[in-house]
């Protein structure tokens, strides 16, 4: 595969980590009660998990012969200040999916480059898993429960 693509799909990553969730809700000041304790355990190792990632992202990048693309933020987090986090773990779930199934294809297309295919396995696990310990934190509502 051509570097300049490899870089390319890299750097897509390395967007989704800068625009990662996890880290925004800690840089807000949402609001943890009793209830999301334990949550917020889970957002702050998944912040830390999301900086890692982006630092490896940027290490393959740059071990390339690229460059990491210009830092990424989302306008669309710049309503969590002042919610509870409990109401906040639907959303974090919703991103979550939505960087795994992006996770999901660059690993497909990454395929023959056995470094970058490595680490982007890498990271689509981790996230999986923490998907999976967030869906257990809070499981999805049962259709037609009252």
């Amino acid at each position: 595969m051509d570097r300049g693509l490899v870089v390319a799909i890299l750097n897509e990553l390395l967007t989704l980590e800068q625009r990662s969730l996890a880290p925004r809700l800690l840089e807000s000041t949402v609001f943890v009660s009793d209830l999301s304790v334990t949550a917020f355990s889970l957002v702050q190792r998944m912040a830390q998990a999301t900086r890692d990632h982006a630092a490896a992202l940027t290490k393959l990048i740059l071990d390339s012969g690229g460059s990491p693309g210009p830092r990424s933020s989302s306008l669309a987090t710049a309503d969590l200040h002042f919610q509870e986090l409990q109401h906040v773990l639907p959303r974090l779930i919703a991103d979550e999916q939505a960087v795994i199934r992006k996770y999901a294809i660059a690993a497909q297309r990454l395929s023959d480059e056995p470094r970058a295919a490595a680490l982007v396995t890498r990271i689509l696990q981790r996230r999986q898993q923490d998907l999976q310990t967030l869906r257990e934190l809070f499981p999805a509502p049962k259709v037609g429960a009252a």
